[in-house]
C-alpha cells in the first residue's frame, strides 16, 4: 500500500541521480525508491546468508577436529595455529 514519507539527511546528489534514472525509465520517483529499498534489503539478507554459511562450515570443521583429535589434542592450540597462519 503506497504511503507518503519524509526522509531526512538524504544525500542530494544520490536523490537527483535516482530521480533522473526514474525519469529516463518512465517511472515515478516513489516506484524507483521502492525498488532501491527492496534491492538494499535483499543485499543485506544475502550478507547474513553468507555469514550463516561460513558459521555452519566453521562449526562442521570444529566438530570434525574434535572427533579426530585424539589424546593430547588441544582445541585452543589448534585455534592459535589458525590465528598465527592468518597473520602471515
Amino acid at each position: 500500500m503506497p504511503m507518503s514519507i519524509s526522509i531526512k539527511d538524504l544525500d542530494e546528489s544520490v536523490f537527483r541521480n535516482l530521480k533522473a534514472e526514474a525519469v529516463r525509465r518512465g517511472m515515478k520517483v516513489g516506484d524507483a525508491a521502492t525498488e532501491a529499498f527492496r534491492a538494499w534489503v535483499a543485499a543485506q539478507r544475502q550478507v547474513r546468508v553468507r555469514d550463516r554459511e561460513r558459521m555452519v562450515a566453521a562449526a562442521r570443521d570444529m566438530d570434525e577436529l574434535r572427533s579426530g583429535g585424539g589424546p593430547g589434542w588441544s582445541g585452543a592450540e589448534e585455534i592459535r595455529k589458525w590465528r598465527d597462519e592468518r597473520k602471515q
